[in-house]
């Protein structure tokens, strides 16, 4: 029996297929789908642990957060919260990452133009299905705005789709970029990984030296099996934002809560304010430690680590250059700082809590200070010298000519051989 096989494929079809608008739409929906069915599992193990709400409730809770997840404030109960536990926010990220790759290799976008068309029809096509679930969870209770839902996808798609397009369109690679960009870029993450790093140890630090307020406020929540799982979600979310604090604090900026109460290790505590009972805020300390002011040091560690990884990099380049490229590595520790900031900073509705987190403009000029105190003299150090290596010759195939065999002594001492020398076709 002859097995039927289908029609091949015509070159139309092919080229539909592998066009940049397919394959950015193609990218916008399995991103947007895998991201929904992260966020409603969580929420579908809290019904299967809770009697109160059913699986419709559920799932629109799941498209709450997925919204959330993308950068959308919701208002609950009338109040509108901004700050949002943006940790959720680094799964849609990646996915839209991963797919934006995929797409441009499926595509074969390896020119601006067509990495251009796909990244913005997915962009579209992203915030697209943020509205439709905008409109499918809106209650009066919680809810998402429109225009919160719309632009929160929006902005998150085309940084994720095109930083994933870039990457998988080979336009990145480190033969098409200078050395002198290149460079001063890696350093300034490198110290910014430093800094946050070490606002990640202080923040746990401090939260194990308060882990006694934290048990209190657990239990104080009486949430439940259902919401003590919310809770621990809901705190994974949350830690990026308490990292974030961390490092703003060593750098001295501070943490904000409340227009009147600031914590800084330069500043007494001032009048106490009432926070949520959530466990992470137990790390925040009531008064600054002892020898707090020693706490900017770390800024200046993290430019050091990036002046001496210019100046090893780009040891053969002018003093002018290893400085410019020390202060640009600063400059970029002062805008990804502030971007933290921002993203860590909002309100939780209430008149006092209006202002929650660290000021952008104050972390990014504290950043910018303390990392080119570190990073200028370390880029403008003398460096050592590069690691020799060494190379093995290609062997080289001597072959004796008659005249010179003849003109060889026929009694030789003994223990030494005729000297050899190569023909004229021993090269080839």
């Amino acid at each position: 029996m002859r097995v039927p096989t289908l029609p091949p494929v015509s070159g139309a079809a092919r080229r539909v297929v592998l066009q940049p608008w397919t394959m950015g739409l193609v990218a916008a929906l399995w991103s947007a789908l895998i991201g929904l069915l992260i966020a409603v599992a969580p929420m579908l193990v809290i019904w299967l642990g809770s009697v109160e709400s059913g699986p419709v409730e559920s799932l629109r809770l799941g498209g709450l957060l997925w919204l959330v997840a993308n950068g959308a404030s919701i208002s609950i109960a009338g109040v509108t919260v901004t700050l949002l536990p943006w940790g959720f926010m680094l799964v849609p990220l990646v996915l839209l990452l991963y797919s934006g790759a995929w797409a441009a290799r499926r595509s074969r976008a390896h020119d601006p133009g067509r990495i251009a068309l796909l990244v913005a029809t997915g962009s579209v096509a992203y915030a697209a299905i943020g509205a439709v679930i905008t409109v499918a969870t809106f209650e009066p209770s919680s809810r998402v705005d429109l225009l919160n839902g719309v632009l929160g996808p929006l902005v998150l798609a085309l940084v994720g789709l095109g930083g994933g397009a870039l990457k998988g369109s080979g336009l990145l690679d480190n033969g098409r970029i200078p050395a002198v960009v290149l460079v001063p870029v890696r350093a300034g993450l490198l110290a910014l990984a430093l800094i946050v790093g070490l606002g990640a140890v202080a923040a746990t630090a401090s939260l194990v030296l308060h882990i006694d307020d934290a048990v209190t406020m657990t239990q104080a929540l009486n949430a439940g099996l259902g919401g003590g799982i919310g809770l621990v979600v809901l705190g994974l979310g949350y830690v990026p934002v308490l990292v974030t604090w961390g490092a703003t604090y060593l750098l001295g900026a501070g943490v904000w809560l409340g227009p009147d109460v600031t914590l800084s290790p330069f500043l007494a505590a001032g009048e106490p304010v009432t926070l949520p009972p959530f466990p992470l805020l137990a790390a925040l300390p009531a008064q600054a430690p002892p020898m707090a002011w020693l706490m900017p040091i770390a800024g200046v560690l993290a430019g050091v680590l990036a002046g001496l990884l210019i100046g090893r990099r780009l040891r053969q380049e002018p003093r002018l250059v290893r400085m410019a490229c020390a202060g640009a590595s600063a400059f970029i520790v002062g805008a990804g700082g502030a971007l933290l900031a921002w993203l860590s900073a909002g309100a939780l509705g209430t008149s006092a809590l209006s202002s929650i987190g660290p000021d952008p403009a104050v972390v990014a000029v504290l950043a910018i200070v303390l990392v080119s105190i570190g990073s200028i003299p370390a880029a403008l150090a003398p460096s050592p010298p590069a690691r020799p290596t060494l190379q093995v010759a290609a062997p080289v195939v001597a072959v004796a000519t008659p005249e010179v065999a003849t003109a060889m002594p026929e009694d030789l001492p003994t223990g030494v051989e005729a000297a050899v020398i190569p023909s004229e076709g021993a090269d080839r």
